[in-house]
């Protein structure tokens, strides 16, 4: 039996974030929580449930990548804290305004305003619990036997990698971070990365791939297909043209006298 491809699209963090946040949408609006079954209409509500995921994720993603963006520090978690409670209210005015209109009813026996964003926080919390499994389970796939991977998502300038770092390598939108003890992912270029390496003797061997020099254990193959094994049991490809500057580098004699 052949195995049908999906298009990129499907597979696709993003569109998996749509059929979630969609799907909760839908069944909120048919089990209709917090008393929104007296609520006329399953249309409108659906409706209404639909949006409020949807704001909810909006704002839940812009507030994720402030965090990540501007924080650093002591004041990270705090500022993580201070976000969702932001986000929060912000989404609860906006639901309380947008239910208000739909169902004019709800101005004599419709929830407080305290009521309201509490049962906003349990949603919002709810949301922001699905997507992190969803997004656990998409990168456990990309995880290999021999390295641990976890997803960095910030830019390089905002950190330093260290010299703990073996090897870089592209991976569509994101470089893995090799080092001794495992790998992880970072939201970055390549050329970001290599920057935020630091002062660290090395070279790009391949178009998606740099190598520190002191990460070289090994090297096998000739000029036409030549591979450096590093710490760590990592292999990096060596394009034809980096052959020349591992030479002019002292790499390869370097290598070969150990």
């Amino acid at each position: 039996m052949t195995e049908i491809a999906l298009p990129p699209m499907l597979r696709s963090r993003r569109f998996r974030k749509a059929v979630i946040v969609t799907v909760a949408g839908l069944c909120l609006g048919l089990l209709a929580p917090f008393g929104s079954y007296l609520n006329a209409g399953l249309g409108w509500r659906l409706l209404y449930w639909c949006g409020s995921f949807w704001l909810g994720l909006m704002l839940l993603s812009g507030a994720c990548r402030f965090w990540q963006r501007y924080t650093l520090g002591r004041w990270r978690w705090p500022m993580l804290a201070t976000l969702l409670i932001a986000v929060m209210v912000v989404q609860a005015a906006v639901t309380r305004m947008a239910a208000f209109a739909i169902w004019p009813e709800l101005h004599r026996y419709g929830p407080g305003w305290g009521i309201w964003c509490l049962q906003n926080g349990l949603i919002e919390a709810g949301g922001l619990g699905a997507l992190l499994v969803a997004r656990r389970r998409s990168t456990r796939d990309e995880t290999s036997i021999h390295t641990v991977t976890s997803l960095v998502e910030r830019p390089a300038r905002a950190f330093r990698l260290g010299k703990d770092v073996i090897a870089l390598q592209m991976e569509d939108h994101y470089v893995r971070i090799h080092t001794s003890t495992g790998s992880r992912l970072a939201h970055m270029t390549l050329t970001e990365a290599i920057e935020a390496v630091g002062p660290t003797d090395g070279l790009k061997t391949h178009r998606s791939w740099w190598v520190a020099r002191h990460a070289v254990e090994r090297i096998e193959g000739t000029p036409r297909a030549m591979r450096l094994h590093l710490r760590g049991g990592v292999i990096a490809p060596v394009a034809r043209g980096a052959v020349t500057l591992l030479r002019e580098g002292g790499w390869i004699e370097a290598v070969a006298a150990e």
